[in-house]
């Protein structure tokens, strides 16, 4: 916290303090009802740049009018994909494919470096329109910590957006360390 506040002091960040118990979706539409600008980047705080393009890759690709939601290729600190995307009736329910393949694979769904259309985008990287955000009425806060993201998707996708995953922007994912 004391990190945030020099930040708050030293930039033109906002911090939003959100002192109920945790809901993950809640907290991103209070983050987004806080902001005022056109595009919107859900980012966890448990990433490392990887690509040095990364942000003008994701808002190239969010601008345009059939895109819902775009996100970044997703790499452990060892190197493995952990996100290119989240399709559905993997392992029964849904899943991330290409999860724990080497970062440039190539296999049953083709190379891991290619430019690809999914159901779902994982929360922790998203970008999207303000419009297509409001569009859907934000994240479901019925999903307090875990789902909100592919419910948000789903709906995006059955309003005839398409959601993306481009493997130009990578993003190291430390999953909460």
């Amino acid at each position: 916290l004391n990190y945030y506040r020099e930040l708050e002091k030293e930039t033109d960040l906002h911090i939003i303090n959100y002192a109920k118990p945790f809901n993950y979706s809640e907290a991103i539409n209070l983050g987004v009802h806080h902001s005022n600008h056109e595009l919107i980047l859900l980012l966890n705080d448990d990433m490392q740049v990887a690509s040095p393009g990364w942000l003008s890759e994701l808002s190239r690709w969010a601008m345009l009018p059939e895109i819902g939601v775009v996100g970044a290729k997703l790499i452990r600190k060892n190197h493995v994909i952990q996100h290119m995307g989240i399709i559905m009736g993997l392992v029964g329910f849904v899943g991330h494919i290409y999860l724990n393949a080497p970062e440039h694979y190539h296999g049953l769904w083709g190379s891991s470096d290619w430019y690809r259309n999914v159901i779902a985008i994982t929360g922790a990287c998203q970008m999207m329109r303000r419009e297509v955000f409001d569009r859907v009425g934000g994240y479901n806060t019925d999903y307090r910590i875990a789902f909100g993201d592919i419910d948000f998707c789903r709906r995006i996708f059955e309003l005839g957006f398409r959601n993306m995953v481009t493997p130009f922007a990578r993003l190291y994912h430390y999953e909460g360390q």
